[in-house]
């Protein structure tokens, strides 16, 4: 009589495993003429994990030290949405909910566009980073609509996020050039879309990680600027937008000093700061009426 062997299993689900795991490791053979390749099937686990590890090693090495000033500035913005969650900050409560959520996805997709740069992925990021500025402009574009129409198509689902570019760059003029040319040269689907782009460790002085890099100052700091926007009494002093008392309510003023603005200026890499870019705001002085 025959013994029967009892068949491996796996010991979290109790199915039968194949032999060396064939479920990821088995080979698929395709012969072309003369030529034989080898494909395993588990090339996206390879990609998201053993292959990231050389990348963000070497992102570290290279990259990792020029990140201090944005992540500051980062925790900065992350501060004032911590004070807002839990400190009353004088919003209806309708307006709290929906820019503390918007402010807290702004914050993530940020971290995450960082996350795909840091993993060899620097044409991902760029499209992330559009989205953190669609975000902020929905931000600035309900704090600054003084009949309060905005966040009530928000909140109805009959809001289009792209027509708050035109109102938030009345407010912040440099959102508009931004945000046309992340969406011209990296959303839309373009020629640089059909290069090849391997994913490996990189070197110094690579010019799409300082691209992105760059565009990353410019994206947390705007995420503060609209975090200081949707919350302008969740700290006693700000930079940028200063509180003005209109009829008993609060409401705000772009004025970022001379110091600020320099400041500004070398974090950006801009050569001056004008009213074109960081200078002015024609923002409704009027038009926090939520508050």
């Amino acid at each position: 009589m025959k013994k029967h062997r009892k068949k491996k299993s796996n010991k979290a689900t109790g199915r039968s495993t194949p032999a060396k795991d064939a479920l990821l490791m088995q080979a698929n053979f395709l012969k072309a003429e003369n030529a034989t390749f080898v494909i395993t099937n588990n090339l996206l686990h390879n990609l998201v994990v053993r292959d990231a590890a050389a990348v963000q090693e070497s992102f570290d090495q290279h990259y990792g030290s020029l990140l201090g000033e944005t992540d500051v500035l980062f925790s900065e913005a992350a501060f004032l949405f911590f004070v807002a969650t839990r400190m009353d900050t004088g919003l209806h409560e309708n307006y709290k909910s929906v820019l503390t959520g918007l402010l807290n996805n702004a914050l993530n997709t940020f971290g995450a566009s960082l996350i795909l740069l840091r993993n060899g992925l620097p044409g991902q990021s760029m499209v992330l980073i559009r989205q953190v500025i669609e975000i902020c402009s929905t931000i600035i574009h309900i704090v600054g609509d003084p009949k309060g129409q905005a966040i009530k198509d928000f909140e109805a689902g009959k809001y289009g996020s792209t027509a708050s570019i035109g109102q938030a760059k009345k407010a912040v003029p440099i959102i508009g050039m931004f945000w046309g040319f992340l969406s011209t040269t990296f959303v839309h689907i373009n020629q640089s879309h059909s290069e090849i782009q391997p994913i490996r460790p990189y070197k110094p002085g690579n010019a799409d990680v300082e691209a992105v890099l760059s565009c990353l100052r410019m994206t947390v700091w705007i995420c503060y600027i609209t975090a200081e926007l949707a919350f302008p009494t969740a700290q006693k002093r700000n930079r940028y937008w200063k509180l003005r008392d209109i009829d008993g309510k609060n409401a705000v003023a772009y004025e970022p000093d001379e110091a600020e603005k320099e400041w500004a200026a070398k974090f950006l890499n801009l050569e001056e700061v004008g009213a074109d870019d960081l200078g002015e705001s024609e923002l409704d002085e009027n038009a926090p009426s939520s508050r």
